[in-house]
């Protein structure tokens, strides 16, 4: 058998096997022992898809926790961070204990905020809820994902669970 011959069946060997075969085991494996995950972790309520534990969403009213900012359009499915530097005159001045109010995070899509981040939310979610805050709190340490890091979607659906 020549060698072009033989390189020719290693290479469409490998491809089948890389190209079909592999990801076809992990797909099915996936789906097998992992469904939900493999599906996107996806969240429903009332019979509707709302989202993904692991894809951040924008929430900009007054009564739901505010996720970090973000410099893609999340629903989109686009990543990718924008942070200005310190030197930057329109940066936004923040408290120097919560860099995560106003910094991007690499991806843009992190759907956690700091424990500290979320506290600094209560009042204005207490107020526009007419909840008290120690209810709100009380969404923020039954949501964590282990210290220091809480779901913004997962706490925003805990907190209409409250009304």
């Amino acid at each position: 058998m020549s060698s072009i011959k033989q390189a020719g069946i290693v290479v469409s060997l490998t491809m089948v096997l890389c190209g079909v075969a592999y990801p076809l085991a992990l797909t099915v494996a996936g789906q097998a022992l992992f469904p939900s995950q493999a599906e996107g972790s996806l969240i429903e309520r009332d019979g509707e898809q709302i989202g993904s534990k692991w894809i951040a969403q924008p929430f900009v009213s007054e009564d739901y926790f505010h996720g970090r900012p973000t410099a893609v359009d999340q629903l989109t499915g686009q990543s990718g961070g924008d942070n200005m530097a310190e030197s930057n005159p329109d940066r936004p001045k923040h408290n120097p204990e919560l860099p995560g109010a106003i910094e991007t995070s690499g991806s843009g899509l992190d759907p956690h905020i700091s424990m500290e981040h979320a506290m600094s939310q209560v009042e204005r979610i207490s107020d526009a809820r007419s909840v008290a805050a120690d209810n709100i709190e009380k969404v923020i340490r039954e949501t964590a994902d282990g210290e220091p890091y809480v779901n913004v979607l997962m706490m925003n659906l805990a907190l209409d669970e409250l009304n």
